[in-house]
């Protein structure tokens, strides 16, 4: 998708449109697919650049980026960097390597995100902002929010820079070498891995169910864990990995989960 100058396409004015719009970045947030929208909505100037007036070009690229896509918002730009120098170098054509990389780098970057901002910066800035507000003042308020984002805000900026320059550099430093399919197929790896260690965070199923034998009280929870750690969250994965896989509507299935959660609760089957 290069030019032939080997210019790159994306100037200074579209990479400061594709910034101001990660500022907006986890305004539309779903169960489904959680941030696919802000990361579709962030890089769709860098696709218009790609694609230009090919509509059924642009169509694949902006389905293709309304897949699955959760990291941590600070870390999202530099992914979209990446990604867009990827759009530019290759298009469509390596659209599976486009979705390996971001599966790849989400779930890492995710947790560098939660580690240095989540649990260090913010609870150190507010902790700062606390010691200013003790008598009532709003200013502690202000002052946490000031300190946080003179460095969020920098962080995403140079990031987005900095993931697009170095990603274009990566691509054909790597393509020479034939090694980008390889990195691509390991980064894949990982982000599945990843992945998969959070289903027992994010899926929780908690049996109400006791047996008791005198004074001994038997969890079928409890059982159930001791002998296969992550056994309940996984099958209910598993479950709805394979209704998805026969084509049933993944929002239809929520629903279904919700009516049936509410209705084991109420006979005392779930807790």
């Amino acid at each position: 998708m290069m030019n032939a100058d080997d210019k790159k396409l994306m100037d200074k004015k579209t990479l400061n449109n594709m910034f101001f719009r990660c500022l907006m970045y986890g305004a539309s947030w779903n169960f489904e697919r959680m941030q696919n929208l802000g990361f579709l909505y962030t890089i769709k100037p860098a696709l218009k650049k790609v694609y230009k007036n090919d509509k059924d070009e642009m169509a694949t690229a902006m389905k293709r980026h309304l897949e699955f896509f959760n990291t941590h918002q600070t870390a999202a730009p530099f992914i979209i960097g990446v990604t867009s120098a990827m759009e530019e170098e290759e298009g469509n054509k390596g659209g599976e390597s486009i979705t390996g990389l971001k599966v790849g780098l989400m779930g890492p970057l995710a947790g560098i995100g939660d580690s240095l901002i989540w649990l260090t910066l913010v609870p150190i800035c507010f902790s700062i902002g606390a010691s200013y507000s003790m008598d009532g003042s709003v200013l502690g308020l202000f002052l946490a929010l000031f300190l946080i984002n003179i460095i969020n805000v920098p962080l995403k900026y140079y990031g987005l820079k900095y993931g697009y320059n170095r990603g274009s550099k990566f691509i054909k430093e790597s393509s020479a070498r034939g090694t980008l399919d390889k990195v691509t197929n390991m980064a894949v790896a990982l982000g599945l891995i990843l992945v998969g260690g959070l289903i027992p965070q994010m899926v929780g199923v908690n049996f109400a169910l006791e047996f008791q034998q005198g004074e001994l009280i038997v969890s079928i929870q409890d059982l159930i864990n001791q002998l296969i750690p992550g056994f309940i969250p996984m099958g209910l994965t598993l479950i709805m990995y394979k209704f998805i896989k026969k084509g049933k509507n993944p929002v239809h299935l929520i629903l279904i989960t919700m009516a049936a959660a509410i209705v084991l609760v109420l006979i005392g089957v779930l807790k």
